[in-house]
This record gives structure tokens, sequence and C-alpha cells, in this order.
């Protein structure tokens, strides 16, 4: 690639980039917070790191201006993704796999969450809890209001709803750091094939297993919760509150990765393994289809 293409298109992913930071400060931020790590992985996978600094500098600048009162937020998150784009773009410039870049980027992000949070905490003396409470309690009033419900139900169930939203915060955290990492890979990918360059590729879903050893981890948080009673509290019981939908995740991946090796066993087409997905991903309970998987030798049994 001669250096003007190079130019043209830094300059359109700089665009792209610019736009993405700008919704940050809009309703569609629920959207495009998914896809604002892309084209900062992509800049950095086509430039050198003075190339990129300078386009990454300028980007921030036109969006703060920009975006007016919301000039310091948009620049803090812009800033938060652009930590980990760095390091994924680094891997793939070094020829990394994708599973290292992956597991970089998540560390990175979870991090970066974690010490927002506990800065957050820290310098403005915020009780999260307190908070979340207290949002969800101002947002149920209105069914008091038009007496659907008695009196005293929005203070009693915000007080639930923000125990149950704490409870499982480690999981959400996980679960946020996973999606934007490994939604950034795969647009990062399809991208940087468009500009002639290439991303290493994560290995093929139907190989896609986790240890056996889950199973015995996912038996053991299954007895432990229903062991504990319901009010109890603590750090064991965040602990096990986190670890069982953590390890059904993780088993939805083994039952995706079955689909996949039964249709290439049975030389399926391909679309079917991608339609049985999608009941999978709509029913939780599928995942049992994933426990057995990792549990006993079902995939042995169908090539036979």
């Amino acid at each position: 690639m001669n250096g003007l293409t190079i130019n043209w298109r830094s300059i359109s992913w700089s665009a792209a980039a610019l736009l993405l930071l700008l919704t940050l400060a809009t309703p569609l931020n629920f959207v495009t917070i998914f896809l604002v790590m892309t084209p900062f992985v992509v800049l950095y996978s086509l430039l050198n790191v003075k190339s990129f600094a300078i386009h990454a500098i300028g980007i921030g600048l036109v969006a703060f201006l920009l975006s007016g009162a919301y000039g310091s937020v948009v620049l803090t998150l812009g800033f938060f993704f652009l930590v980990p784009s760095i390091a994924i773009g680094h891997l793939y410039k070094r020829g990394k796999s994708a599973k290292t870049a992956i597991v970089v980027g998540f560390v990175i992000i979870l991090a970066q969450l974690l010490l927002e949070l506990a800065l957050f905490s820290a310098m403005f003396d915020v009780n999260l809890k307190a908070e979340l409470a207290s949002m969800i309690q101002d947002s149920l009033k209105q069914l008091e209001t038009g007496d659907l419900v008695k009196a005293g139900w929005a203070t009693d169930t915000a007080g639930e709803f923000s125990d149950a939203i704490m409870n499982l915060l480690p999981m959400l955290l996980l679960l946020s750091a996973f999606l934007f990492t490994i939604v950034t890979h795969g647009l990062s990918r399809l991208s940087l094939r468009t500009v002639g360059a290439e991303a290493p590729a994560l290995p093929r879903a139907k190989t896609w297993r986790v240890s056996r050893s889950l199973v015995l981890y996912y038996l053991f948080a299954m007895i432990a919760s229903m062991a504990m009673s319901d009010n109890a509290d603590g750090y064991w019981s965040i602990a096990i509150s986190n670890l069982v939908p953590i390890l059904r995740f993780a088993f939805t991946f083994q039952a995706i990765g079955f689909f996949f090796f039964l249709a290439d066993a049975k030389k399926w087409p391909k679309a079917i393994p991608m339609i049985l997905c999608v009941p999978l991903l709509l029913f939780p309970p599928l995942y049992l289809i994933g426990l057995i998987d990792a549990a006993f030798p079902l995939r042995k049994a169908f090539v036979k």
C-alpha cells in the first residue's frame, strides 16, 4: 500500500472514531459504546506509533470541542477505550494469537472498570448501593402515584433490586469486559481485511471446549447455593451467586462448539449450527447441552 492510500484510510477511520465518540453523549451510546474501540484498533494496526498518537490527539481534541458540556465525559470514555485498543492493536502487529489479544484486552478493561469504581467511590464519597437504590426508587414511584401498587412498594422493591445488582456486580463487570473485547476483535478483524491487513482468527467454533473440571466447580456451586439461606450475605454468598451464572455462560459456549462440531461431523450446511444457536441464546436453560458435552464424551459418540 502506498502512503497516500494509507493516509486516506487513516483519515476515514479517524472520522469514524470521532463520530462514535460523539455518540457517547447521545441516547445511542448503549449501542455505539461497543463499537468505539474498533477504529482505534484499526488505526494503531495501520500506523506507526507517532502517526497514531497525532491522530488520537486530534480525535480527542475535536470530540472534546464538539461535545460541549459533555466534553470531559466523552474525553474520559475515549481515553478509557484507547488503552485496551492500543494493547490489542499492538498484539496484532506482533502477530500474536487472537486468544492472547482477547485475554489481554479483557484484563485491561476489567482492571480499568474496577479502578474507576474504586476511584469514583473514594473521590466522591459515593455509596454505590444507596445511589442505585435511589435511582430505581425514583423510577418506580411513578407506579405508586397511579395507585397501581400499595404505598411503600417502590422503596422495598428498589432495595431488593439494588441488593441483587450489587451482588451480581462482579459477573456484570466480567460480562461487560468480555463483550467489549470480543465485539472489538470481531469487528476489527473484518475491518482490517477491507484495508488489506490481517488480524489473527479465533480457533474454529467446532474446537471450542471448556475444562471438564468446570463441571465439578458448577456442581459445588449449585450445592452451595442451595445450602445458603435467602438472607445470606457476605463474601461467599456474593462469590457463589456470581460463579453459577458465569459457569452457565461458559457451558453455553461449549454448546455452541458442540453444534458446530456436530454440523462438521455430519456434513451439514454451515447455516444449520448458526440456526441452532438462536434458541440456545434465547433460552438460557439450554446451557445444559454444553454441561453434558463437557461432562461426558458426547462428541466421540456422534463421530462413531
